[in-house]
């Protein structure tokens, strides 16, 4: 045993390890997963299309909005000239009342002389028929030229009185008249037209807040496209639910219009 030695070779290479030897799969959890997974992939496909569809709808109100706005602009601009139109037919008709006013004098004054050259010759009938009867004929000469004036009355024909009493003519009465038979001021309505312009702002304020409603739906989805699993769906059905108040409201809105 002194005479045999044995060597060691530290270089030598060390065994191999035994191989570690693989779980089995469980079917199981896999399946699971997968289903998982299908679900995710298929809630987030219906929030896409729901984002797409509430996006189309925000976009009708606010072109909705802005031809309600433009409409309203119109009615205004009408209802102003309409206004305008309105006042300048009725100073017209108060220049032509004013007209017949001036007309008045020298229509009574006629009347007056008439009366005075009868009330002459019916004096002078006894004594003097044939200052009378040229009496009669100057009154009748009167008569003439007021009937002649009176056909330079246009609102209304002035009442000539009793005898020895003064002509009248109605202003207001007059003016009342060439309103109604003026048919172009019978067409001009600017307060009613004004007023549908109001209701026409009010209906594009609403829609406007309509937008905004659809606007935070949006957010609602978005958030549900890429929060955690356990509050996704709390974010999906709130984005529902504000769509659906959306909608509720502009069909208000809109029945409610002018």
């Amino acid at each position: 045993m002194t005479g045999e030695v044995t060597p060691t070779d530290s270089n030598a290479p060390l065994p191999p390890e035994p191989p570690t030897p693989e779980l089995p799969a469980l079917p199981g959890l896999a399946a699971e997963e997968a289903a998982g997974h299908g679900r995710a992939d298929r809630f987030r496909t219906w929030v896409a299309i729901a984002i797409a569809l509430v996006s189309i709808l925000g976009a009708v109100v606010a072109f909705s909005g802005t031809l309600a706005e433009q409409e309203a602009r119109h009615l205004d601009q009408q209802g102003i000239q309409d206004a305008a139109r309105q006042q300048q037919i009725i100073t017209d008709l108060q220049a032509t009342v004013d007209e017949d006013l001036r007309y008045l004098a020298p229509y009574q004054e006629h009347l007056k002389a008439a009366q005075v050259l009868d009330d002459q010759a019916n004096t002078l009938a006894a004594t003097d028929p044939t200052s009378a009867g040229l009496l009669h004929a100057q009154a009748q000469s009167e008569r003439v030229l007021a009937r002649t004036l009176q056909g330079f009355f246009q609102g209304a024909v002035p009442d000539p009185g009793q005898a020895n009493g003064p002509a009248t003519y109605d202003a207001g009465a007059a003016l009342r008249r060439l309103e109604t038979n003026n048919a172009d001021l019978q067409q001009l309505r600017p307060e009613a037209t004004l007023a549908m312009a109001e209701d026409k702002h009010g209906e594009a304020v609403n829609l406007v807040g309509l937008v905004t409603l659809f606007i935070a739906a949006l957010l609602f989805l978005t958030l549900a496209q890429f929060t955690r699993p356990q509050i996704r769906r709390l974010f999906a059905a709130a984005g529902g639910a504000t769509t659906v108040a959306g909608i509720v409201l502009w069909i208000l809105v809109l029945r409610a219009g002018p």
